[in-house]
């Protein structure tokens, strides 16, 4: 492939410091990047990834290009044309008897429904890429050319304005360690396990990273979708308001059956599992709240509806600092969107006791409703007492549909100013909610 011009490019292009160290004394003319071994070792090769993140993340300029596979496993090679509007292209790239040679029984790579093949996929991109009459396009009937590759750190160009792709992608088995069960939910089973990252350089070093990992039931289109729309927002948030908000993902590992997503570990599990193991008092217990609502307010600026507040999908760590001190995280943003409405089913929604009566009409997942939750989210903390304790779940949403307005009484042991605040967020008019903003505001005038 080209060299590319080293005042723009990253660590992570060819020649990286390594090889620059091997082509020491060689004339610049004389550098050749040696081909893969593989498409896995492909520089510009990302794994398994729907287009739309792909579209969304990765291609920003014409003749930006990369190689990826979808859910069914097809390779494909992504461009951003010249077309108007810039849409990106994907070509699934075949692998199979072209047949272009009478008796030729060889396998070769070519784009599906083109002449141009090659024995390598590497080679293939290759040869287009340093075709003079721009051979791409007129195979493709489409404007398009390959000029610079992307690869998973995105050329380390955008690190002040989005998050970084880089190592979010488990490509190997060897690389994590599975070890003790935590728990088996709903739609997955979650483990604790350890993530290999190994540094090659003219001493190839490897470091551990304990994680938590979730091995999800479904392996589909669907999922694979909603393994990246939570990884996208979850990153989102952690790079616009900071770190110290929403539980951390580490990596996604989906090169294969079932599909995985790695999450950082927190140390006192989720923050039901910290209050029944700690005493804590009224005041830091709102300090807790306080903390929580920063971060929907910062959210629910993006826009992002949460969809599955509650007390179990709030997270704790403590600091390694010399006076520890515990750091809540919001996690749960599986059914997340970055919208100001989502249409549900509230049948098939996880967390039907935090739920809005006005969702079981709309069928809508609003702002407005993850205030709802929030309440009744702040209602636990304070109480340690779940929506609705008495009523069984397979009876939950009859009971909300026929009881809109029955709420339990938050304890006087809880300030006047902070039972006014549950009151208004759990008021069953949508309209009548305080905005997060409010809420944000209300815990800073009160703490």
């Amino acid at each position: 492939m080209a060299v590319l011009d080293t005042e723009v490019k990253c660590e992570h292009m060819w020649p990286t410091p390594v090889d620059m160290a091997l082509l020491k004394g060689k004339p610049r003319s004389e550098w050749t990047q040696p081909e893969p071994m593989s498409v896995q070792e492909i520089d510009f090769y990302l794994g398994r990834v729907p287009e739309w993140y792909i579209e969304l993340k990765f291609l920003k300029k014409p003749g930006d290009y990369l190689l990826a596979r979808g859910h069914d496993n097809k390779l494909r090679l992504s461009v951003k044309s010249n077309e108007p509007g810039n849409p990106a292209v994907h070509f699934p790239i075949e692998f199979c008897q072209t047949k272009q040679i009478r008796g030729d029984r060889n396998y070769y790579y070519r784009i599906e429904k083109t002449v141009l093949q090659n024995r390598s996929v590497w080679q293939l991109i290759h040869s287009y890429q340093k075709s003079n009459v721009n051979s791409l396009k007129i195979n493709t009937k489409r404007d398009v050319r390959l000029i610079e590759p992307v690869l998973p750190c995105q050329g380390c160009r955008y690190l002040t304005t989005e998050y970084s792709f880089l190592n979010m992608q488990i490509k190997d088995k060897s690389e994590i360690n599975i070890g003790d069960l935590i728990c088996k939910g709903e739609r997955s089973t979650i483990y604790k396990a350890t993530r290999y990252f190994t540094k090659k350089g003219l001493i190839k070093t490897i470091t551990e990273q304990p994680i938590v990992l979730k091995e999800m039931d479904d392996c589909t289109a669907a999922m694979l979708d909603d393994l990246f729309r939570e990884l996208h927002i979850v990153c989102t948030i952690r790079h616009r308001i900071g770190p110290k908000t929403a539980i951390s993902i580490e990596a996604l590992m989906v090169f294969g059956r079932p599909y995985y997503i790695a999450y950082g570990l927190c140390k006192k599990g989720s923050l039901l599992q910290y209050l029944e193991m700690n005493t804590i008092d009224m005041n830091n217990r709102i300090k807790i709240l306080r903390h929580i609502a920063q971060t929907l307010n910062h959210c629910q600026k993006i826009p992002i509806i949460h969809g599955n507040l509650r007390a179990k999908n709030i997270f704790v760590d403590i600091n390694d600092d010399k006076i520890a001190k515990p750091i809540y995280y919001i996690g749960g943003f599986h059914h997340a969107v970055m919208a100001k409405t989502k249409e549900v089913d509230p049948n098939k929604l996880p967390n039907k006791r935090w739920l809005a009566p006005e969702v079981l009409t709309t069928k809508l997942l609003t702002l407005e409703s993850d205030v709802f939750a929030f309440a009744f989210l702040m209602y636990e903390v304070l109480t340690m007492k779940i929506p609705h304790e008495t009523i069984e779940d397979k009876n939950i949403l009859e009971y909300i549909a026929k009881n809109p307005y029955v709420r339990p009484t938050v304890p006087s042991t809880v300030p006047q100013w902070l039972r006014k605040l549950v009151n208004e967020c759990w008021t069953a008019n949508p309209e009548k909610r305080p905005k997060m903003s409010y809420v944000w505001q209300e815990f800073k005038n009160n703490n």
